[in-house]
């Protein structure tokens, strides 16, 4: 039933007993009344969540904060020091490259092996066997030892098992990140699919990846929770922690106001009202969106460096501000910013995304063909990033600018202030049915040849 607790935690943790050396362990066994004599390591302590059916919750953290044993903890094979922890229904996990398999046996004997751990019975395995085939794509390699595999195959043979066991409760853990794009994609596309009825737990280190999948995050650091909630603002609280954590002593990271979780109206269309611009639909372009400057309400992070003071948006030809732009036309984005303090090769740049979070297009200046980076800015210098491109076609809805302005180059920089939601645009009318972002299609047509008729339109004999 959609709503029900699939998976509840309260208060988890899991702790390790460390000797020092076997003789430790041994004074333990004897004399465990009147000594300790190991040292306590909690891998987890304190954890609380719930997921419900149709909900799917993505686990971040850094490696070492103990995600692998949570997902080990609910799958049943850890038991919890402390805490409870209810599960219902029947759990498939992916945690690592070809567990549950036997590097000795075939895949097709791996098959049938780690389909019976996960609950069925030979006979619905023969009745899937095709399907799980099919799958995994491997050919003939399904009857030869899974040593002989690569990580590529084991984990689509791994996966291919694990789709087709109807699992209540799937568990993902980094293991696609070894799968050609063509799986990967196909596996999204069924992890999309059962993720409505049935409920995910997927751990990655990508923050895009989590936004896509998952209606809430869970992020973990040294065992304990450090948020939970919504994806977009976890995400963007471990995000801020990984880049003041990288930047060590040199720079002191400080956050900025925090965005509502729901835009109002008003300030999606891009006015005081709300109510949407006027679309007439004899237009043949199709796409209307407006924009709004959100930086004062924006979330994000601050070094003190420096700081941006302001984003627009308008068209070449002139379009008066907040005026309704199209899309399929040339537009000048600019993001204004000012020094605090003394900046070596300054870098702005912006990226547009959608509801999800998932970046639909983006740029910065170490692209430009001429550039004034070369040089130090002082404090009080005024710094503009300006675009100008074609703006693309996208479907109906709101999306959000993230501005950043950076110091150094592509491999090595630190962003002095990032503003997610920096400005708000709306799209109000729109033709495009399919996929992310419209492209330009200039003509459709539609021929066809009817062999059985000769040139003259008569039937042929």
């Amino acid at each position: 039933m959609q709503g029900t607790n699939v998976i509840q935690a309260h208060d988890l943790g899991k702790c390790y007993k460390i000797y020092d050396n076997p003789k430790a362990r041994l004074k333990q066994a004897l004399w465990r009344r009147n000594k300790q004599y190991y040292r306590e390591f909690w891998a987890l302590r304190n954890v609380s969540f719930e997921v419900k059916r149709g909900e799917s919750l993505g686990i971040i953290g850094r490696n070492g904060s103990g995600k692998s044993t949570l997902l080990q903890l609910i799958c049943g094979t850890l038991t919890a020091t402390e805490g409870n922890l209810s599960t219902q229904g029947r759990i498939a996990a992916l945690l690592e490259l070809g567990s549950g398999f036997n590097p000795e046996f075939t895949g097709l004997e791996n098959v049938y092996l780690n389909a019976s751990l996960l609950g069925l019975r030979k006979e619905e395995t023969d009745a899937k066997l095709e399907q799980i085939l099919g799958f995994a794509d491997i050919g003939d390699f399904i009857d030869q030892p899974v040593k002989s595999y690569s990580s590529g195959m084991t984990v689509r043979l791994a996966f291919a098992v694990i789709a087709h066991v109807n699992p209540d409760i799937l568990v993902v853990d980094e293991a696609l990140a070894v799968g050609d794009a063509i799986f990967v994609q196909r596996c999204m596309r069924f992890i999309r699919r059962m993720r409505e009825e049935r409920c995910l737990l997927f751990v990655s280190h990508d923050a895009e990846a989590v936004k896509s999948l998952c209606s809430h995050a869970l992020w973990l650091s040294e065992g304990t929770t450090q948020s939970y909630g919504s994806c977009k603002e976890v995400t963007l609280d471990y995000l801020r922690y990984c880049q003041a954590t990288s930047y060590g002593e040199e720079f002191v990271v400080t956050t900025t106001n925090s965005v509502p979780q729901e835009i109002s109206p008003a300030r999606r269309a891009g006015s005081q009202s709300n109510e949407l611009p006027e679309i007439h639909e004899a237009e043949d372009r199709g796409v209307i969106f407006t924009y709004t400057d959100n930086l004062s309400d924006s979330d994000g992070w601050k070094t003190g460096n420096a700081e941006l003071i302001e984003i627009t948006i308008r068209q070449i030809n002139g379009n008066e501000a907040n005026s309704p732009l199209r899309g399929g036309e040339k537009v000048e984005i600019c993001v204004l910013a000012k020094a605090i303090k003394s900046l070596k090769n300054p870098v702005l740049g912006f990226i547009v995304k959608d509801r999800l979070g998932q970046g639909i297009f983006g740029e910065n200046t170490l692209t430009a063909k001429h550039t004034s980076r070369d040089q130090d800015c002082e404090p009080g210098c005024l710094i503009a990033g300006t675009f100008q491109l074609w703006f693309p076609l996208l479907p109906t809805g709101a999306y959000t600018l993230t501005a950043a302005i950076a110091t150094g180059d592509e491999a090595s920089n630190t962003q002095h202030h990032w503003a997610e939601n920096a400005a708000i645009i709306n799209v109000s009318a729109s033709k495009i049915r399919y996929g992310l972002a419209g492209a330009f299609i200039t003509d459709i047509s539609l021929s066809m040849t009817n062999p059985h008729k000769d040139c003259d339109g008569d039937l042929g004999t």
